[in-house]
């Protein structure tokens, strides 16, 4: 007998289906950049149809380096690769990076080997091990690298996807109207299905002639049963088609490539801007769709009783994603059929635009290879009365990424019912969602949402329904077509009767900006905070200091102490500002931008007037000629240090982009000036903006110090501003201004927070939410305290005692040893 035969012998009896075995198996290596088919010895699959993520064993023979050979390999996807040298079997663990040889055993002890390995070894055990989404119990995984299926995925959606793009371009001309680019989406996932099926040398596709681009579509069309084929794409000429099929038949081979990667790409590469815009339809990144997958955790689902729907599904992704993670689930011997009826049963969705219904139609299509059509995706307006209820009814769990935008003034009078609900069209769908009473739910929504006062209600309502609440605030460029401030709603545990009673389980995450590419490549937030609580006020978020803010929670407040106010907004932008002066014209400030940094004001322009052209008749009767600060209105960086201020007794105006604060009590402008341009006052609008602008009401719910030196901070700061405007005047600027300057603003920072007189650890909690950011100032920034300070310290008391006991082991030297024979002598008492 072979030692090949011995293998499949041994992976047929750990319950590997003869199916999932193949010979001379090829795939493409699309870790490699010419992306070659390479072809190994056997291949085992945990379940058919075969990919990537289902492959479990490969098998080189005969090659003269195993190591090298098996590292070509990788991109099958197998997380363990046998060689078959001349006298015995070597056992290589694959990863991402170079194969780890495990073991080498004599071909007579294969059975040995599979023995020892066979809890780990079987088709469920490795799928389980595999399935990055899934909770993994407690099952050997030592030989699993969880980083080489997100490797292999990121190549096969690059590589595909460019491809994809090449044959839309060869579909589409330039000036190509709707019904031409609906024809060429349809004719791209025709193409796409019949390369897979070649690939994959599905039977059905063994009769076809597959250089003929014609006979293709036909059989594709029949498999399908798509329709008529002239009816589907007449405003494609033929020669565009056989080119874009040459081309596709060209690229890599989709044998190895998983189902759902496939239906991702072709979502992915038609839902651009443009068809946005031109179908209305929608997309949901997969990362964010697989996410919520993950913490809903399908497995705890009742299979009999499951029912998943997806209203305003767009393109499909999160019913893509379920149906991936519900196939995961199924037993491995169930038949292709069986487990297409039981999904198909189990997953609907509707969305108002009939090519949005047919793109995540044929995304489900391709993501359930080779099974036949049978998915409900209905094109239904929800907003209808009883149309989002009655779409819900039933559904076990609810997942949705709903329009963002409110409903427009004739929308209004379409749907009074749905308005009456809320005027936010996303948060009528989560009411629905509620009131479905679904097991859980998962729901992409603008960020607001998590901590704005107008949404208290639905947080209650949340809180009141479900024991588990996760949310998650999500950077702008999540998406990878547009900038939405959003975040995630996932709740789970339904409570049997609803009540605000009990106290719910929350769990607040945070994926900062800079934490964006990992949390789109393995789901890892940036920080996460949980608590039990009682929720009846509808306090859901868990802010990252929030020790800090419940600190000061009986503190003086901004708005206490100031008034607030926007500047000027023109009818139109290019009639308001000017180089020049003129009639009805003040010198002000246009962009922050241009004009703004801590404590200096620069760049100063013309600012129209004229009531005529001002488009509020507010902003014109303010006080600009009495001591103000100004600040800017909007982020200036999607970091921490989002915030700047300067004072002005110079009289300026300023534009809409600006804030203005006027002094009405115990706070001068160069005292409120530190304070805003701080740590503290940078982190609260941070922690407390769910939007690019900082409204009125957010910044006069800032916390002030409790107490100030107010003249020696007036001296620190006027003395600042001052060697700012020197150092932007010099010819030559030596190195000397940013030390001083440095210093300086350490001093100023460490007056104001002694004035909020914060324990030294949450002090010191604040200087660490700002870890590894740059601060947005006109020299070089060091810090606030050396990096070896041991102790918990005070900014000011460092600054203004000695210091020298906070380094090296000083508790050594306060709390000295015993000596031996005390030591002794004690012991012998205690006895």
């Amino acid at each position: 007998m072979s030692v090949l035969v011995s293998i499949e012998r041994e992976l047929l009896g750990l319950g590997y289906s003869a199916d999932a075995l193949h010979r001379a198996y090829s795939f493409a290596d699309v870790l490699d950049s010419a992306a070659h088919t390479r072809t190994v010895a056997l291949a085992a699959f945990t379940q058919t149809p075969e990919s990537f993520r289902s492959a479990a064993f490969g098998v080189v023979e005969g090659e003269p380096d195993s190591a090298a050979a098996v590292m070509a390999n990788r991109a099958l996807g197998a997380p363990i690769f046998f060689s078959i040298d001349s006298s015995d079997v070597g056992v290589w663990a694959v990863g991402a990076q170079a194969p780890r040889l495990l073991e080498r055993v004599p071909v007579d002890q294969l059975s040995d080997l599979f023995g020892r390995y066979r809890d780990s070894w079987t088709p469920q055990a490795l799928h389980r091990a595999k399935s990055l989404d899934l909770p993994r119990g407690p099952i050997q995984v030592d030989f699993i690298d969880l980083g080489l299926l997100p490797a292999i995925e990121q190549e096969v959606q690059h590589k595909l996807h460019r491809t994809m793009a090449e044959v839309l371009d060869l579909l589409l001309p330039s000036d190509a109207g709707q019904e031409r680019q609906k024809d060429a989406f349809r004719l791209t996932f025709r193409l796409l299905a019949a390369k897979i099926l070649i690939d994959r040398e599905h039977p059905a596709a063994a009769d076809w002639a597959h250089d003929d681009a014609s006979a293709v579509l036909s059989g594709i069309q029949g498999y399908y049963s798509l329709g008529l084929l002239a009816n589907d794409v007449a405003a494609v000429s033929a020669d565009d088609i056989v080119a874009a099929w040459a081309r596709l038949r060209s690229s890599i081979t989709l044998r190895n490539i998983s189902s759902d990667s496939l239906a991702f790409v072709y979502e992915n590469t038609l839902v651009t801007a443009d068809t946005r815009k031109l179908f209305g339809t929608h997309s949901t990144p997969r990362p964010l769709a697989e996410y919520v997958l993950s913490q809903i955790d399908l497995s705890r689902c009742n299979p009999e009783t499951v029912r998943i729907a997806e209203p305003f599904a767009g393109a499909g992704i999160f019913l893509v994603a379920a149906l991936r993670e519900l196939r995961d689930l199924l037993p491995p011997d169930w038949p292709a059929e069986r487990r297409h009826q039981f999904l198909v049963e189990r997953l609907v969705g509707a969305e108002l635009d009939a090519f949005a219904c047919e793109v995540a139609t044929l995304s489900l299509i391709l993501a359930d290879y080779p099974n036949a059509n049978g998915w409900h995706i209905r094109s239904t307006d929800l907003f209808k009365v009883g149309a989002l209820s009655t779409f819900l009814e039933g559904a076990t769990l609810i997942l949705c990424n709903p329009p963002f935008e409110d409903f427009t003034v004739e929308e209004r009078q379409d749907y009074p019912e749905a308005f009456a609900v809320s005027p936010s069209k996303a948060m009528v769908a989560l009411h629905a969602a509620i009131d479905a009473c679904p097991e859980a739910l998962g729901f992409v929504l603008p960020r607001g949402v998590l901590q704005q006062a107008k949404y208290r209600k639905l947080r209650s309502r949340l809180a009141a329904a479900y024991a588990r609440v996760e949310l998650v605030s999500l950077p702008d460029r999540i998406f990878e077509k547009a900038t939405y401030p959003c975040a995630l709603v996932i709740a789970s545990d339904r409570r049997p009767v609803a009540t605000v009673a009990k106290p719910v389980r929350l769990i607040a995450k945070t994926v900062t900006d800079a934490g964006r590419a990992q949390f789109l490549m393995d789901g890892v937030v940036t920080s996460r905070r949980e608590a039990i609580r009682p929720t009846s006020e509808g306090d859901l978020w868990i802010g990252e200091l929030d020790a800090i803010w419940s600190y000061l929670a009986e503190v003086p407040r901004l708005g206490d102490h100031v008034e607030i106010f926007r500047g000027l907004q023109w009818r139109s932008q290019r009639t308001g500002v000017h180089d020049e002066p003129g009639p009805k014209r003040e010198r002000g400030l246009y962009r922050p931008a241009d004009s703004l940094i801590p404590f200096h004001l620069m760049s100063s322009v013309w600012l129209s007037t004229d009531p005529g052209l001002n488009l509020y008749p507010g902003p014109l009767t303010r006080a600009w000629d009495k001591p103000k600060v100004l600040i800017n209105n909007q982020r200036s960086s999607r970091g921490p240090w989002r915030l700047a201020a300067a004072a002005d007794d110079s009289g300026l105006w300023a534009s809409q982009q600006f804030t203005g604060l006027w002094p009405t009590g115990d706070y001068d402008i160069r005292a409120l000036a530190a304070i805003l341009n701080g740590p503290l006052a940078n982190a609260f609008v941070t922690e407390h903006s769910t939007d690019h602008d900082f409204t009125n009401v957010m910044l006069g719910s800032m916390p002030l110090p409790r107490k100030l030196d107010m003249i020696t901070l007036g001296a620190a700061v006027r003395e600042y501003e001052a060697l700012i405007n020197e150092k932007s005047h010099a010819v030559l600027v030596g190195n000397e201004y940013d030390s001083r300057l440095d210093r300086l603003l350490v001093l100023i920072d460490a007056l104001v927070l002694d004035g909020y007189d914060l324990p030294p650890r949450l002090e010191r909690q604040l200087f660490s939410y700002f870890e590894g950011r740059k601060r947005p100032v006109q020299h070089t920034f060091s810090g606030w305290l050396p990096v070896n300070l041991k102790g918990y310290v005070p900014l000011y008391e460092w600054l203004t005692r000695d210091h020298a006991s906070n380094y090296g082991a000083w508790v050594l030297d306060v709390f000295k040893p015993a000596p031996d024979e005390e030591n002794d002598a004690l012991a012998r008492f205690l006895a």
